[in-house]
């Protein structure tokens, strides 16, 4: 049973919008939708206001997409923005076309009570149910997005991104605006048209065309840049610190400590004397009493609600929860910094400065040279998610705005696995295993475990072991799951009926019999794994395993794996198998060195090559009579 389950938390400042991207499956490697026609229009105000028209036509080719293609539905912030349908039907394969009938629409408005504002989202949904929809058949939309405000004043920006895996037809991006708006654009893999001007307006214009896909291959995942897409960003930004400044402008004021925030402060601090103590017990206060909610309201969206508001309601984004932390650090006297970072798989800052890019707002405390996400909740102090780290990040309000978050080190993320076993001679076994970890995965292990149901911890060992194979049941010992510290303990006692169930001779690999969050057998089966040809996200750890397996009279290990000892520069490992009076002693240490959190393709291909006289020893079987 895994026990990492990593859930990122993140908050949105704007959305990209229309990017469909259809998954290739189906008969004969047909895609299950053809897009058709897809069309976006910008008319882009001096004051940053725009005009989205978006026109879009797509065919169902298989009948496994016929119910998610048999609605449609887009919003748009109702304070700052007006969205209406233009034009909605179903074109059947003949040619008819069929109207969208007025009771096919649905609007959904998010309102407070009363007449009141709504606290956390004035989001307009408007959604389409497309009639008489059958293979073969077409949808088609057309529907307009107004700015009434703009987000930032003065600014515009957008990112339109297609995949290559994907059928598109008829793909044109328009963006129109006056002369002398200054406008950035960059655009990759598509058609660029000749700019044009008239009537005061400059327009650009790209068109795709993309008739035969990719098809997808398993060594094609990892980080891809904007440049290695069919790509189109636009951006008034001279700047990604421009975009860091018209954020800091509305958001800083808002980190003044006020005399409620002194006092809180004052209160969590509490006898704290070391600055860094006291950083520590203001982010985990900020992090375990404040849930996430998210804010789009307006230009809400990128400015923080008020903090008496923020704490009224113990909610905030990430924003909220960054600008209240700052304040907090502020009346510790403890300088601090927020930060903008992107909240997905964006590992590169594009030349094009985009709002959407940078994403998601954490904070830093240039003393102790400390990153900190309070909304993502259980991580550490002085730890970051496990996929923010070395990503590029802007700092607001400082003179050296550009900068990356540090890479995770390997020995940050540690684990220590003690397994007691005994075999009978019948081939059942009855032990315990203790588990100690150390960093992110300590953090995760922790709160699942807390959050446990009283069924699902009594059945917890039970599971663990059918995942490996074994029939059995047993005891968790969950240890203390309190605090947020980077280090945690918990243990599990087990009866397994089938350990060893390969009649009076037989073979079995050496492992736990419960997995844990980084396992040493993880390496057994990296020979003929397929790697990426790209970067990708990666971290190292140190595991340390050993098992005394005591063995039941007249029941014997006939062999054992050899001892070894790999030293390279990315990868040790070391086994040790002993023979005592009763049984036998396991010893395996594994030290994955990966310095970085993004690995090129050749990092992973020496790993896997240092790793592999490593797999074949785990991989080795013992051979046991009774």
């Amino acid at each position: 049973m895994k026990l990492i389950r990593y859930l990122a938390a993140a908050c949105a400042f704007i959305a990209v919008g229309h990017q469909p991207t259809w998954a290739q499956d189906g008969d004969d490697k047909k895609l299950p939708v053809i897009s058709k026609k897809w069309h976006l229009v910008y008319d882009v105000e001096r004051d940053g206001r725009s005009t989205q028209t978006f026109e879009s036509r797509n065919q169902v080719v298989l009948s496994n997409a016929l119910e998610r293609m048999k609605s449609y539905s887009f919003s748009f912030s109702t304070s700052i923005q007006t969205g209406e349908v233009l034009e909605a039907y179903t074109e059947k394969k003949d040619g008819r076309r069929l109207p969208v009938p007025p009771n096919n629409f649905q609007t959904t408005t998010n309102n407070g009570r009363a007449g009141a504002a709504p606290m956390f989202s004035d989001r307009t949904s408007i959604s389409i149910v497309f009639p008489d929809l059958a293979v073969g058949d077409t949808v088609g939309v057309v529907y307009k997005i107004v700015d009434k405000e703009p987000i930032f004043p003065g600014q515009f920006s957008m990112i339109q991104g297609f995949s290559a895996y994907g059928v598109y037809e008829d793909i044109d991006v328009t963006v129109r605006a006056p002369v002398d708006l200054k406008l950035h654009v960059e655009s990759h893999h598509v058609q660029a048209l000749p700019v044009r001007e008239a009537a005061g307006i400059r327009t650009w214009q790209w068109h795709y065309q993309n008739l035969k896909p990719l098809e997808w291959n398993e060594s094609d995942s990892g980080i891809w840049r904007v440049d290695e897409s069919p790509s189109i960003l636009a951006s008034t930004f001279d700047n990604y610190e421009a975009i860091a400044k018209a954020y800091g402008d509305r958001a800083l004021p808002k980190a003044v400590p006020t005399p409620r925030i002194r006092e809180l402060a004052a209160t969590i601090v509490g006898d704290a004397k070391q600055p860094i103590e006291r950083a520590r017990r203001l982010y985990e206060w900020v992090s375990r009493n404040m849930t996430y909610g998210g804010n789009c309201i307006g230009i809400g969206a990128v400015v923080p609600r008020d903090l008496d508001v923020v704490l009224d309601n113990k909610m905030g984004d990430c924003k909220d929860h960054a600008t209240l932390l700052q304040a907090l650090l502020s009346a510790a006297d403890i300088p601090s910094e927020q930060v903008l970072i992107n909240a997905g798989d964006m590992y590169d800052l594009a030349k094009t400065p985009v709002v959407s890019s940078v994403n998601h707002v954490i904070n830093y405390i240039p003393e102790f040279k400390t990153y900190l996400d309070a909304t993502a909740k259980e991580i550490p102090f002085g730890y970051l998610p496990m996929s923010a780290n070395g990503k590029p990040v802007i700092h607001v309000g400082s003179a050296t705005a550009l900068a990356r978050t540090p890479d995770l080190r390997y020995e940050q993320a540690a684990q220590k696995l003690a397994m007691q076993l005994k075999v009978d001679k019948d081939g059942s076994a009855s032990g315990e295993m203790h588990v100690a970890l150390k960093g992110l995965a300590a953090a995760e292990a922790r709160a699942y475990l807390r959050e446990l149901s009283s069924d699902n911890e009594r059945d917890f060992v039970k599971w663990a072991l059918n995942a490996n194979g074994f029939k059995g049941k047993g005891k968790l010992l969950k240890g203390d799951t309190s605090g947020m510290s980077d280090t945690y303990e918990f243990s599990m006692r087990f009866d397994i009926s089938n350990y060893l169930d390969g009649g009076t001779t037989g073979a079995f690999v050496l492992a736990p019999v419960i997995s844990t969050p980084m396992p040493i057998m993880s390496y057994a089966g990296i020979k003929g794994r397929v790697e990426p040809n790209r970067r990708h996200t990666c971290y190292g750890f140190v595991s340390q395993e050993n098992y005394d397996i005591t063995l039941a009279p007249g029941l014997k290990f006939t062999s054992l794996p050899a001892t070894a000892k790999i030293r390279s520069e990315v990868f040790d490992y070391t086994a040790k198998y002993q023979r005592t009076k009763t049984g036998v002693q396991v010893t395996r240490e594994v030290h994955d060195k990966t310095p970085v959190s993004v690995c090129t393709a050749a990092m992973a291909a020496e790993l896997h090559k240092q790793a592999l006289p490593a797999a074949e020893n785990l991989r080795t079987q013992v051979l046991y009579r009774r």
